[in-house]
């Protein structure tokens, strides 16, 4: 294959993943505002439903990454921006610890995003807001010590990425709660939800991973 159709096939494909992807998201978002909703017939939030989308990408995110570790060569090297199935076969640990992380850690987001907009509607929620509060928490420790495992496997290229993934969070949640509470503090703007603050640092990091991964080139078509 020459290159110019390497590249062409490579971008087709990255087209055929957005598309799954909005496709997925969207649909998911739909159905899981009307599931959660019609438990107790209550109307969302901004703040609820913009964490909600949050996790949701996190949860999307597990399952993609986990069906293509689990059939890489089925599902994974069309679904994944990987070069073949080899090279998920390769890093079928880091992919799997990822999947399952995300996919945890995007469903407590979720259940606490419904959790509160059901406490201020005054609507039973599946759960009530402090239990889910506390399994985030739990996850969030979990997902540390998952990240702790995966990190003593990491060669040198993704540990880097990693602590830029880190440095990225921390700078872009550090402009933002600057000038959002600067400005909300001379009354420019309202100040931030409590729940905005949570959909600040998981979007944040989310942003930060894909800023890492474009600047090292990790975001550029590949054909599989």
């Amino acid at each position: 294959m020459t290159t110019q159709a390497s590249k062409a096939a490579g971008w087709r494909k990255m087209a055929i993943q957005a598309a799954i992807g909005a496709a997925a998201g969207a649909g998911g978002m739909f159905a899981g505002l009307q599931l959660v909703e019609g438990q107790g017939g209550f109307d969302w939030t901004g703040s609820s439903i913009f964490l909600f989308g949050i996790g949701l990408v996190y949860a999307l995110m597990g399952v993609f990454v986990g069906i293509g570790t689990v059939a890489p060569r089925l599902f994974g090297q069309r679904l994944l921006n990987v070069a073949d199935a080899e090279e998920i076969v390769e890093e079928r640990a880091n992919m799997a610890g990822s999947a399952v992380g995300c996919l945890v850690l995007g469903a407590a987001v979720m259940l606490l995003a419904h959790a509160a907009a059901a406490d201020a509607a005054g609507s039973a929620a599946l759960v009530a807001p402090a239990l889910a509060f506390w399994i985030l928490l739990t996850v969030l420790v979990g997902f540390t010590a998952i990240s702790v495992w995966m990190w003593r496997g990491f060669d040198e290229l993704w540990r880097q990425l990693t602590v830029e993934v880190s440095a990225l969070t921390g700078n872009l949640l550090l402009v933002v709660l600057i000038v959002w509470g600067g400005a909300a503090a001379t009354g420019l703007v309202a100040g931030p939800q409590p729940l905005d603050l949570v959909s600040l640092s998981f979007g944040a990091m989310l942003l930060a991973c894909f800023l890492a991964a474009g600047r090292r080139g990790m975001m550029t078509p590949r054909s599989a």
